[in-house]
């Protein structure tokens, strides 16, 4: 698959992931603005819940949730999945377990990365990581390599600047921690630590990864009374730059990471933040929120998940 070949569309789609509990049934939707209804763009392969792991070049990477991993590429404006084949590497903790989609600009190929639980004490919180790659188009096998990330990964990943980003997992004991954030370069298929200014708390849950249109954003929700973004906008010197400040106020006893979750940055400039379920805009220029659309899935939905999309032409097959 050839960098050629990922010629994206400008314009930033807002995809709807359901989850329909009574029929252990996951599908995906394309909503625009104003639409009554969001429109059916990828069923899944098999029943069960998936997870959106990352997105690259217009290619979605998902995972099935469960004791038998399962994963698979698509592009959701093509409808093409492409099944991964399964690792012969058993994780002694899947649940823990994350995969990554991105692209080595060597040899004009995507890749997976898959972080697994090779040895997993979960009493005594010690652990043995391992990681194995899978090339697309010219292997249908994983190949382990040497590299391991120094702590657990934790959420969804987030592809930015040829290399796809993780936030540390907050439930190990990190007290030498010095970066919440661990990334993969796809071409050196090396794991590092990414510096970022210094933050009231080191408990990644408070935070989250976004993706700024291209750029690495880093969330946090630790501050109580608003949320800060920073971007990193140059790679190469690791500066970072707070790009918005929301103010909104939780209600009482409720954390505001549980209460509000930032999507991501539409073509606009507005940020997209998903309300319980209700999808809101942030407009920084007057400093404003605005209702985009209630989400209404039915109570047989009890997961949704939302996420901002750039399409491409990329086929998961080629």
């Amino acid at each position: 698959m050839h960098l050629a070949q990922a010629t994206t569309r400008e314009e930033a789609l807002v995809l709807i992931h359901w989850f329909h509990a009574k029929h252990r049934k996951s599908s995906l939707q394309l909503m625009k603005e104003h639409y009554r209804s969001p429109k059916a763009i990828l069923e899944f392969p098999n029943r069960g819940r998936y997870d959106l792991e990352n997105s690259c070049h217009g290619l979605l990477c998902f995972v099935k949730c469960g004791k038998e991993e399962e994963a698979f590429v698509s592009n959701p404006l093509k409808g093409e999945p492409l099944m991964l084949p399964r690792s012969i590497i058993v994780s002694r903790w899947p649940h823990l377990d994350r995969y990554g989609l991105g692209f080595d600009s060597s040899t004009k190929r995507y890749k997976i990365v898959r972080v697994f639980f090779r040895d997993f004490d979960r009493a005594n919180q010690g652990y043995q990581l391992g990681a194995e790659v899978y090339t697309m188009g010219t292997t249908s096998s994983w190949r382990e390599i040497s590299q391991v990330p120094c702590y657990p990964l934790y959420k969804k990943g987030v592809y930015a600047n040829g290399a796809l980003h993780w936030l540390v997992n907050h439930e190990f004991s990190l007290d030498d921690l010095k970066s919440m954030v661990i990334s993969f370069d796809f071409r050196q298929e090396e794991f590092k630590s990414i510096p970022h200014q210094e933050f009231s708390s080191k408990v990644s849950k408070w935070f989250e990864l976004v993706d700024l249109r291209g750029y690495l954003g880093m969330v946090d929700f630790s501050l109580g009374t608003h949320i800060e973004i920073w971007k990193l906008k140059d790679y190469e010197k690791k500066e970072w730059v707070r790009e918005y400040r929301i103010d909104i106020k939780p209600p009482h006893g409720v954390p505001i990471n549980e209460y509000i979750e930032v999507v991501g940055l539409m073509e606009d400039g507005e940020i997209l933040l998903k309300h319980y379920e209700t999808l809101v805009a942030y407009n920084s220029k007057i400093n404003g929120l605005r209702c985009i659309q209630i989400l209404s899935g039915g109570l047989q939905m009890d997961t949704t998940q939302v996420y901002v999309y750039t399409g491409s032409l990329v086929s998961p097959s080629q």
